[in-house]
């Protein structure tokens, strides 16, 4: 009997739904605001799913399994660090460790067995995770993201405008207001990360990094260290 199972990724800014044969993604969406039209269309065009495996940062469980009702006979399961996981948890606070934080670990812990592994996840928040090589989660650290820099920068003081994220990579010097914003914010995030790999590879030997997040694009060709882009991880 072939399995297949439905994953939801319900996000600060998207929600991103997968379906899974096995080991094979049948297929992949990523949606902004309400996802259940997506989900609806992606259920009745593929194998009907019998398991659900949902993590969840921005819904209630409650309103999660009303968004599902539509899917009869299935089971749900909400990634929880008190379950059983393919990782040993180390995190001093378990209770208030994201559902996010800890599919990511788990994703590497996969991927990349056995090895000591600095998870980036570029985000709304952008999330650092370290695996050891014993599978033990040691916890990480969070920093605002692209998009959060850009609005707090005009949230938060009296005349700076607000800009979106382009696709070109800015120049170090900004010559104008927008370039020096642009400067600011995204080579600020790119010597961030650099700086952050450079503090673990000092402090455990042989850290590989998983580079993953919406904003992963824009960062990955910028860095010298060697990575591993996974951009459907959690």
């Amino acid at each position: 009997m072939i399995l297949t199972k439905l994953i939801l990724d319900i996000g600060n800014t998207r929600t991103k739904i997968a379906l899974f044969e096995e080991n094979k993604i049948l297929e992949v969406k990523s949606v902004k605001g309400d996802f259940t039209d997506e989900l609806r269309s992606m259920v009745l065009t593929n194998e009907y799913p019998t398991h659900c495996i949902v993590s969840t940062v921005s819904m209630s469980e409650e309103d999660v399994m009303n968004s599902l009702k539509f899917i009869s006979g299935i089971k749900i399961v909400f990634i929880k660090s008190g379950m059983l996981l393919p990782v040993k948890i180390l995190y001093k606070t378990p209770e208030t460790l994201g559902n996010d934080r800890l599919a990511n670990a788990c994703g590497a812990s996969k991927l990349n067995k056995n090895r000591n592994t600095l998870i980036i996840d570029l985000g709304t928040c952008i999330k650092y995770d370290f695996v050891t090589n014993n599978n033990e989660y040691l916890g990480g650290s969070i920093s605002p993201g692209l998009l959060m820099r850009y609005k707090a920068l005009t949230r938060f003081t009296g005349q700076l405008p607000y800009f979106k994220p382009e696709d070109e990579f800015p120049q170090l010097t900004g010559q104008s207001t927008e370039g020096s914003i642009r400067s600011g914010v995204e080579n600020g995030i790119l010597e961030e990360i650099k700086g952050i790999i450079q503090r673990y590879s000092e402090v455990f030997d042989q850290t590989d990094i998983i580079l993953t997040g919406g904003d992963h694009t824009k960062f990955a060709d910028k860095l010298k260290s060697p990575i591993f882009v996974a951009p459907i991880l959690l």
